[in-house]
């Protein structure tokens, strides 16, 4: 799931878990749940105050403890998920940061473009995406997707076409975090385990694997031509972002100070740094690539990021309001560019920034009509010859890949 994702019986039975497996027959199919951090109630989990959320979805029995560790790993490796949209309650409360105001004004005032979709695409029907989670483009100009419902690896064609397939009964919950030439490098975040991934088969022998802090943490992971990255976030211990050798053991560790929700999100390499992205804020924090140990990251605004979640955000931040919201699940950077898939009820949205964090150009598919229900979860971009095209990844309202195509003028 987009974000941190459990299960019913998990909000029920935390214990359960600790103490072993599960008596009897657990129906884990009622619902998913997704978190967003909440100033008071909380349903047991000790890294994560949460108001839930229940979307709808089919699922199926187990026979044991099993699928509620696994959605407990969801838990520990999504983003935590915010209300999007116009899936909030109403905020009557109309103030903005000073920041988010300034930005909402140079938003107005940045050129806006066509983002033209070309392909969208479900799979096919013997081999349908049903949880499309992250997205990456091959150095060819394919395009990867992982399902964490499938446990697989989907490959398309550069226009969008179905190619294969990738199941293996290694795979636990996979999550793409980077490539190396030809090599796709999985991090199975069920088994805490690096795949690396060349021509359709997962290579065994160069796995890594990753000692997660604790089991209440999240961790998101990046991998360069060179090196391996974690961020690991949780809310009671000090959050950071490490620096690992090949035997994924820590070189050096960067601290995250703060509440632990500001750091929620994706990994991702700008030029010589590494950018650890953050949904619920629209910001993004910056390490020089091989950073020492205890370097402070360097905190860039995007200044010009404008939502219609600004007012919950200000709300939140001041207690009037019990969800903080998700207001960007990705970002990619190329070149001299950053990307930012800016949550829209409906249609997908791609704002453009500099390396000064200034918003460029506001790049938007067009629409009839919104939908509360719309949940795009992932975003990468490569650029071509006549502009960028980019690969989203939606959960709902059906589960997709959507490509799109940008010529700046």
């Amino acid at each position: 799931m987009v974000g941190a994702i459990g299960c019913k019986f998990a909000l029920k039975a935390v214990s359960s878990l600790r103490d072993g497996p599960l008596a009897g027959h657990v129906r884990t199919g009622s619902f998913w749940a997704e978190e967003s951090p909440r100033h008071t109630e909380t349903y047991g989990f000790p890294f994560l105050t949460a108001q839930t959320h229940l979307v709808a979805t089919a699922f199926v029995s187990v026979p044991t403890g099993r699928a509620l560790a696994r959605g407990l790993v969801l838990l520990g490796v999504g983003l935590l998920t915010g209300c999007l949209p116009y899936s909030c309650q109403p905020q009557p409360d109309r103030a903005l940061y000073p920041s988010d105001s300034l930005s909402r004004q140079v938003a107005q005032d940045t050129p806006t473009d066509t983002l033209a979709s070309f392909r969208s695409t479900r799979g096919t029907d013997a081999h349908p995406l049903a949880h499309p989670r992250t997205v990456r483009f091959t150095d060819d100009g394919t395009v990867a997707v992982s399902d964490v419902e499938r446990n697989s690896l989907f490959r398309f064609g550069t226009d969008g076409t179905f190619v294969r397939e990738k199941a293996d009964g290694d795979f636990r919950t996979p999550f793409l975090i980077g490539t190396r030439g030809d090599t796709l490098v999985v991090f199975n975040a069920e088994t805490n385990r690096i795949d690396f991934v060349a021509d359709g088969r997962r290579q065994a022998d160069r796995s890594v694997s990753y000692e997660r802090p604790a089991p209440e943490t999240l961790v998101y992971m990046l991998a360069t031509d060179t090196t391996l990255y974690a961020k690991v976030v949780g809310q009671q211990m000090d959050s950071f972002i490490a620096r690992l050798d090949d035997a994924g053991d820590v070189i050096a560790r960067a601290p995250l100070s703060g509440p632990h929700w500001r750091y929620a999100g994706f990994l991702r390499a700008w030029g010589g740094s590494v950018v650890s992205l953050s949904g619920f804020r629209p910001a993004v924090d910056r390490l020089p690539r091989g950073f020492a140990d205890g370097t402070t990251p360097d905190s860039l605004a995007l200044v010009g990021f404008d939502s219609p979640m600004l007012e919950r955000r200000h709300a939140f931040g001041q207690g009037d309001a019990s969800e903080a919201p998700l207001l960007t699940p990705a970002a990619a950077p190329v070149g001299d560019t950053l990307f930012v898939l800016n949550v829209r009820p409906g249609w997908v949205q791609i704002d453009a920034y500099d390396r000064d964090g200034r918003l460029q150009r506001r790049l938007i598919e067009r629409h009839e009509e919104g939908s509360p229900n719309f949940y795009p979860l992932d975003l990468d971009a490569r650029r071509t010859e006549s502009g960028y095209v980019f690969a989203v990844t939606i959960r709902s309202p059906e589960p997709r890949l959507k490509l799109f195509r940008w010529q700046p003028e």
